[in-house]
């Protein structure tokens, strides 16, 4: 195993597109990205029978003086079926935890719990909260435009056509347009959306894979999207409406037109990228589920994320801290 210090992100990219399950989390510019948000970036290289195999691990504080904690977004990229590779990566990432003083390895695959077989490692790991959506639905762009409006639920493809019909315009948006409707949202609903830093650093990082697009009706822009282009997939990564408009139904129009943009630049997929693993009626996100299944789609519901201990109580230790953590910022308001 070797890490990699690379100048440009080419290099890198170019070697995970190599691996059957590479995905944005795992790229040069989503290092980056979390690297400004405090995190510490590893990118290794390990040997396995299939090739050199890219891993990015974060690695951030505990709370505790002279430990760590390392985390693993959506990887490794080897397919679910590679247990040789898994356990080749699992053994390079204890390694990088010896020498980060590490206390725990957490590994949010990118697979769905369907593709992992019983026996496989992966498993024996302690279960944890996931850092990531469990769950998402991608829709595929490859058939014509009047087919993939077909799949929509009828409901969905109803508020489009009315969307249409009333007159509402999707146009390139600038980030300031994004951070405008995602924070009428935070105050709408009561929820805490992605900071304006962090938008803005994922805009700047990942600079032309980034794209923004709004819904304007009679001239205000009432619905905003942040798109993130990764080879032949466009992934919904953020969004916010300003809550006007909503008969016009603009952010359904707004992701149908993203869609057919996606399409006609050549993608295959697109990620609506997070819903809830289940369908149960009290999920706080059930409202944003029946938006997005209304698309049609593939549903897939990830394996998750699993705990490895690197020291005697280190996730025993590690959840005291982000127990307090979370205790600080609900009084902090």
């Amino acid at each position: 195993m070797a890490e990699l210090e690379l100048s440009t992100g080419r290099p890198w990219d170019e070697q995970l597109q190599r691996w059957p399950s590479a995905n944005l989390l795992q790229s040069y510019g989503w290092g980056e990205v979390q690297a400004q948000a405090g995190w510490e970036t590893h990118r290794l290289t390990v040997a396995t029978a299939a090739g050199p195999l890219p891993v990015t691990a974060l690695v951030g504080a505990t709370g505790i003086p002279g430990t760590t904690r390392i985390y693993v977004p959506r990887g490794p990229v080897c397919g679910p079926g590679d247990a040789p590779a898994f356990a080749a990566a699992a053994a390079a990432l204890v390694a990088l935890g010896r020498r980060c003083r590490a206390l725990t390895l957490e590994v949010e695959v990118p697979w769905s719990a369907a593709e992992v077989a019983a026996d496989h490692e992966f498993w024996s790991w302690q279960p944890v909260p996931a850092r990531q959506p469990l769950a998402t639905v991608v829709v595929d762009l490859a058939p014509p435009a009047e087919q993939i409006l077909g799949s929509f639920h009828a409901k969905t493809r109803y508020n489009v056509k009315l969307a249409e019909r009333r007159g509402v315009v999707v146009r390139p948006g600038s980030l300031t347009d994004l951070i405008s409707c995602v924070r009428a949202t935070e105050t709408r609903q009561g929820i805490h959306l992605p900071s304006e830093r962090h938008l803005r650093t994922v805009s700047e990082v990942l600079g032309p894979a980034i794209r923004v697009l709004v819904a304007e009706v009679a001239g205000e822009v009432a619905a905003a999207v942040m798109l993130a282009r990764w080879e032949e997939d466009v992934i919904y990564l953020y969004g916010g409406a300003t809550g006007g408009h909503r008969q016009d139904m603009p952010n359904h129009l707004l992701h149908w037109r993203a869609m057919m943009q996606a399409r006609e630049e050549g993608c295959t997929h697109y990620d609506l990228w997070g819903i809830p693993e289940t369908d149960s009626p009290d999920h706080p996100w059930r409202g944003l589920a029946q938006f997005k299944l209304g698309f049609g789609g593939r549903r897939i519901v990830y394996a998750g994320c699993r705990r490895r201990d690197l020291r005697p109580a280190g996730g025993r230790l590690v959840g005291v801290m982000d127990r307090v953590r979370r205790r600080a910022r609900r009084l902090s308001g």
